[in-house]
């Protein structure tokens, strides 16, 4: 997985997610950082929030990337988070799959198509989040 072009993409990972991050505070969502110096061990990404309570991850895995070839994903922890997020989640991306499949809380998560983060990958993964399942987020009535 990791040769000399994958400098040039992890980079260009890094420098979307610090791009992506504006785009959903300025739809009014909050945004929390999980980033780690040794993303290859581990994850890279942000947790979107409404009302203070995470809604959406969104990340890469380095395993996720290894394994399934996605260098992004989005998803929810089924356990920790909110049911009704997680249900929400469930409907939506019916093809999601838990990860780490053996965890007792794992993450059911969704690789970003990779058609999507060619040529303006800000604005189409953006636009694909706030107007296809974020929105829907903040339509829901609060509990």
């Amino acid at each position: 997985m990791f040769n000399v072009a994958t400098a040039k993409a992890v980079k260009q990972m890094f420098d979307f997610m610090e791009q992506i991050a504006p785009r959903f505070e300025a739809a009014g969502f909050g945004v929390e950082g999980v980033f780690h110096k040794r993303w290859a061990d581990g994850d890279y990404g942000m947790y979107i929030k409404y009302r203070n309570e995470p809604v959406l991850y969104m990340g890469i895995w380095s395993e996720l990337w290894r394994d399934r070839g996605f260098s992004l994903c989005i998803g929810v922890h089924r356990g920790r988070w909110s049911p009704q997020v997680v249900a929400r989640f469930q409907r939506r991306f019916p093809d999601c799959e838990p990860y780490p499949p053996n965890d007792e809380h794992p993450f059911l998560v969704k690789g970003v198509d990779p058609v999507m983060l060619m040529g303006d990958a800000v604005t189409n993964v953006s636009r694909w989040l706030l107007q296809g399942y974020l929105v829907g987020v903040r339509e829901q009535p609060r509990r």
